[in-house]
């Protein structure tokens, strides 16, 4: 460095620097002309830099120093800064780096404009109340908020020192100033990102991505600038309650590409569509029937849900857990995380719902009933429910049996209703050794009167006459009680001597009337018997007739009886 006398004005009287300034070659050192020099000290507050003349460069630090107050340069280091002013009194040339870089900023950015070229800024300042930023371009340059990302930003402050590039949306010259914009260059770069993926991607192609964000919805995968939605439902077959129990953010996983949109811009990726389905040949592995350990991984109020494997979850419902009727909770037989024996009872392929049960595993109350009891006890019991075909009866608390409609008796009837009434108690005697499909003792009532129709075809014969009791009148015929458990059959020819329409049998005869029939027909295996009202009423005028014809051989028959008679009239 010179001598500091030689720079001090105060050894100089005005004139004398006045002199010395003559002396220095100022025909190549313009003010407004950059320059190049070499910085040779940096203090508190001042950069001094050899500029080649006879005195240095004076440099404002604060012109090199970042957002964060760090310099950027150091001693030795070349630099290009502007001549601004003389600096008589002081002896040196004041020059500015920031004049410069604004100079040639603007016109790097009017060019930039003109070509709408993007162009390279550092984030310097963020505006109050978040409004947007100040973007150093060598000139200083608005970037709203809205511009600074593709997504709304959630940090702000952040981004502050930041350098990226840029898109000039607005120019102001009179100002040397304008707007710029970050988020659409970003959004053109995610187009032709978007554009390359869907050009080179196809529906069924397994392909990594990374994952970038977890929502309760599903999994955005990262496949190279362009994001796929793996939906909740197509990260697993397992029952899952939220994603993050299969993959966690920054998780590269290969996914399969199952739809595209290029419209749109979106992709659907699965990845449980890598593996088979397991419900494809699922009645081959868990036949109706097929017994196996299971462990319980949820439970509801309604029951439980059990997982065979993954994929593969059934429904154990509360009404099969036990025989011993309806649990209050299910939470008395089972928890999550038990591993229990259960029975495959139902599978719906289709609907992808498979039903187990518990108390399948033990043998049923009317099963152990049955072992205790022999086909032909009679047994009492309580109508719980008519239906149209059959009738439900309690037997115990915990069974149950069941009377078909053919089963209730030997003729034919319409409905059950016609003998028993709900909650009326009858005899029933058991007819099967084998609970029916429904897990019901096989009951029947018309099996009481076997014995009874035995001893009555053993006791009559066709001829006989027996008192009835009408039961049921139709446009066939008549069906007739004869004993509390044998019915006998009266049909329309069979009821008057005379032609009759059915209206009119229906309208002379009532369920109820007493009357005699005679037997004109057995049908003992069928447990059968045909009467007639006809037939009983000719068989009657004929005892009449014979009666009649029996008296008149017995009357008066001569001359002198007849005379007697008329003699005995007159008197």
């Amino acid at each position: 460095m010179k001598d500091p006398n030689q720079h001090n004005p105060e050894n100089f009287g005005e004139e004398d620097f006045s002199e010395m300034v003559k002396e220095y070659d100022l025909k190549n050192l313009s003010v407004h002309s950059p320059i190049e020099g070499r910085i040779i000290d940096i203090n508190k507050d001042r950069v001094i830099i050899d500029i080649g003349q006879k005195t240095e460069g004076m440099l404002k630090l604060e012109e090199i120093v970042d957002w964060e107050g760090n310099c950027s340069y150091k001693p030795g280091d070349a630099i290009t800064v502007l001549p601004v002013s003389w600096n008589v009194r002081e002896g040196y040339i004041e020059v500015s780096k920031k004049q410069l870089d604004v100079t040639e900023g603007w016109d790097r950015v009017v060019r930039a404009y003109k070509r709408n070229a993007p162009l390279q800024g550092r984030i310097s300042k963020l505006l109050p109340e978040d409004k947007g930023y100040i973007v150093d371009m060598g000139v200083e340059m608005f970037l709203p908020m809205s511009q600074a990302n593709a997504t709304k930003v959630k940090k702000p402050q952040q981004l502050v020192g930041k350098e990226f590039t840029f898109r000039i949306t607005k120019l102001n010259k009179k100002e040397m100033s304008g707007a710029v914009s970050r988020r659409v260059l970003l959004e053109e770069e995610k187009k032709e990102k978007v554009k390359l993926v869907f050009e080179t991607l196809k529906t069924g192609q397994l392909v990594t991505g990374m994952v970038t964000s977890i929502q309760d919805y599903g999994v955005f995968v990262d496949l190279g600038g362009v994001e796929g939605l793996l939906h909740k439902e197509n990260i697993s077959y397992s029952r899952l309650t939220h994603p993050r129990e299969k993959v966690k953010i920054g998780d590269e996983i290969e996914v399969k590409i199952l739809d595209m949109d290029p419209e749109k811009g979106k992709i659907s990726l699965g990845l449980k569509q890598k593996f088979p389905d397991p419900w494809e040949n699922i009645e081959e592995k868990y036949p109706v029937g097929k017994r196996l350990i299971a462990k319980v991984t949820k439970i509801v109020s309604f029951g439980a849900f059990i997982e065979l494997e993954e994929g593969v979850e059934g429904l154990l419902h509360i009404s099969d857990l036990t025989w011993e009727g309806r649990p209050s909770t299910v939470e008395e037989y089972v928890a999550v995380g038990d591993k229990l024996w259960v029975q495959v009872i139902e599978i719906n392929r289709e609907a992808k719902k498979l039903k187990l049960g518990l108390k399948q595993l033990e043998m049923r109350p009317e099963e152990k009933y049955i072992q205790n009891h022999r086909v032909g006890e009679v047994i009492h019991v309580k109508v719980k429910k008519i239906l149209k075909s059959r009738v439900f009866v309690g037997i115990q608390d915990d069974v149950e049996g069941v009377i078909k409609i053919s089963d209730i008796s030997y003729a034919r009837i319409e409905t059950p209703e016609e003998y028993l009434e709900e909650g009326e108690e009858v005899d029933a005697v058991i007819i099967s050794e084998e609970v029916d499909r429904n897990f019901k003792v096989q009951l029947g009532l018309k099996q009481l009167s076997d014995t009874e129709w035995h001893a009555f075809f053993k006791q009559n014969k066709p001829g006989n006459v027996v008192p009835v009791t009408l039961k049921k009148v139709t446009d066939k015929g008549i069906v007739a009680e004869v004993t509390k458990h044998i019915e006998g059959f009266i049909r329309l020819g069979d009821i008057e001597e005379e032609r009759v329409t059915a209206e009119e049998i229906m309208a002379k005869y009532k369920p109820g009337d007493k009357k005699e029939a005679l037997i004109i027909r057995f049908e003992p295996d069928k447990r059968k018997i045909y009467l007639s009202l006809r037939a009983l009423d000719k068989l009657r005028e004929k005892e009449e007739l014979e009666k009649y014809m029996k008296s008149e051989d017995d009357s008066v028959t001569t001359v002198g009886d007849l005379l007697q008679n008329e003699l005995d009239k007159l008197k």
